[in-house]
């Protein structure tokens, strides 16, 4: 069984501005974002003035992959998730197509999987009525969290999905990372934009 957790696995995290928000968030909630680094070289996150780099393991990823389960967890706490996205499917071999129908995916799979490969549709889940949600997309392993009462609930929140790990709170230029609702072969997503990933 691999170590737990990696001992080269930071949590970064920020409130992002209301105004560069914009209809990411509703009612009195904020956008906050909380990413684990080293991030894996990506264009759009230098643009954005981030320079913790490193070619990451398959122990980062398992403890990425724990941080993301937290926040799920944690979210919960609000309600019930609800999935605003297009759910995905899993893939079945082609001699099972006849017989089977494609299942959805679990939700941290839902979550995980557009941040792994940035041709998937962006993720989008709310949890309850009071405006939580979450976010992830684009190639990045980066978590949006719609958070109510964030003022006083972010600390909280990102001590309790974090531990052990390190925590930095970390301010980035936005709107370059910020997710859109735009399909990924929109030119949002495509060569034409300023961060567009090779």
């Amino acid at each position: 069984m691999p170590a737990f957790p990696s001992p080269a696995l930071q949590v970064h995290w920020s409130l992002v501005p209301q105004d560069e928000a914009g209809l990411l968030v509703s009612g009195d909630c904020r956008l906050l974002a909380i990413w684990p680094a080293p991030v894996n070289h990506d264009v759009c996150f230098e643009q954005a003035g981030f320079t913790l780099f490193a070619d990451n393991d398959a122990d980062w990823d398992q403890a990425a992959e724990k941080l993301l389960s937290r926040v799920l967890d944690n979210l919960s706490q609000y309600g019930d998730p609800h999935l605003v996205s297009k759910p995905l499917r899993d893939d079945r071999p082609w001699y099972l197509r006849p017989f089977r129908a494609a299942r959805e995916l679990p939700l941290l799979q839902q979550a995980l999987l557009p941040m792994r490969l940035d041709f998937l549709p962006q993720f989008h889940a709310r949890f309850g009525e009071s405006g939580a949600a979450l976010r992830t997309g684009s190639g990045h392993f980066l978590l949006w969290v719609a958070l109510p009462d964030a003022e006083r609930q972010a600390a909280a929140l990102v001590k309790k999905v974090a531990e052990p790990w390190p925590i930095f709170e970390t301010t980035l230029r936005w709107p370059i990372l910020l997710p859109t609702d735009d399909p990924p072969s929109s030119p949002a997503h495509g060569a034409t934009s300023p961060c567009a990933t090779a």
